[in-house]
C-alpha cells in the first residue's frame, strides 16, 4: 500500500524519476517481542485477543524518510492492568520526549524525562535503544538519544539546533527493561554502505541488484524481495 501511495505524490513529469518507497517495512512486534518483526507469510501467526501490538512503518520521497509507530492492544474489551501500565507510559514518556526536545537543550534531558516517567508507572525504559537524527538517505546519524542511561551505556551530549529531524523511538517494558535474543529469525535489513560485497552465486547477484536498485541505503524486508 505504501508503494502504492507514494506513486501518487509529485507525480509531474517532471517529477516521476524522483525516488520515493518504503522507509522501513513494516512490522508488528507482538507482545514480548521487541521490535522489528516482520515475518514471511509462512512464519506468521494469528494475533489474540489480548496481544499487545507494536505497530511501525516508513516511507521516503528523495531520500527524506519519515517513520510512524503506534502500540495497540487487540481485542474491543478495555485495556487493565500491566498491559495498560505500559502503554500509557510509553505514550507519556514519548509526549514528554517531544516537548523537551527543543533549540538549545539536550539529548540527555529527553532521556532523564523518559525515565522519570516510565517509573511514575513502575515500568522501565528499555536499555540499548537509541533515537538518531535523521539526515537524507540516513535514519541512524551520528548524533543519538539513548532511551536508557546505565552505568556502561551512555552517549555523548549533544544540544539541538534549529531543524534538526529526530526519529523518536521509546520503548517500555513491565519487566527489567534488558532485551535478549528472539529465538525467531531476522527478516529486516539494511546495506552496510562500506562494505564491499564479491558475491559468486547468481541468485545473490540479482538479489543484490534488487537491493540496490530498490533499498540502496533504507531498510527493507526480504518479504519485499520477488524471489
Amino acid at each position: 500500500m505504501v508503494e502504492e501511495e507514494v506513486k501518487k505524490t509529485f507525480a509531474s513529469k517532471k517529477s516521476k524519476h524522483l525516488e520515493r518507497g518504503i522507509a522501513f517495512p513494516c512490522t508488528i512486534s507482538v507482545n514480548n517481542i521487541m521490535g522489528h518483526f516482520s515475518p514471511l507469510m509462512d512464519e506468521s501467526q494469528l494475533l489474540e485477543d489480548g496481544d499487545v501490538c507494536k505497530i511501525m512503518c516508513g516511507a521516503h520521497f528523495d531520500g527524506y524518510s519519515s517513520n510512524a509507530a503506534t502500540t495497540m492492544v487487540v481485542g474491543d474489551g478495555p485495556v487493565t492492568g500491566r498491559k495498560a501500565d505500559v502503554v500509557l507510559a510509553a505514550w507519556n514518556a514519548f509526549q514528554a520526549a517531544q516537548r523537551k526536545i527543543g533549540e538549545a537543550t539536550t539529548n540527555t534531558g529527553v532521556t532523564e524525562v523518559i525515565q522519570q516517567i516510565c517509573e511514575e508507572f513502575e515500568c522501565n525504559a528499555v536499555e540499548g535503544v537509541l533515537s538518531h537524527k535523521i539526515k537524507r538517505h540516513i535514519q541512524d546519524g551520528n548524533d543519538v538519544i539513548i532511551n536508557r542511561a546505565t552505568g556502561t551505556q551512555n552517549v555523548a551530549e549533544f544540544t539541538f539546533q534549529a531543524g534538526d529531524v529526530i526519529g523518536l523511538d521509546v520503548f517500555v517494558s513491565t519487566g527489567e527493561g534488558k532485551p535478549r535474543e528472539h529465538e525467531a529469525r531476522c527478516t529486516v535489513f539494511k546495506r552496510e554502505l562500506e562494505q564491499v560485497y564479491n558475491l559468486k552465486m547468481k541468485s545473490a547477484r540479482e538479489f543484490f541488484v534488487e537491493v540496490n536498485r530498490r533499498f540502496p541505503t533504507l531498510p527493507f524486508s526480504i518479504r519485499s524481495m520477488k524471489n
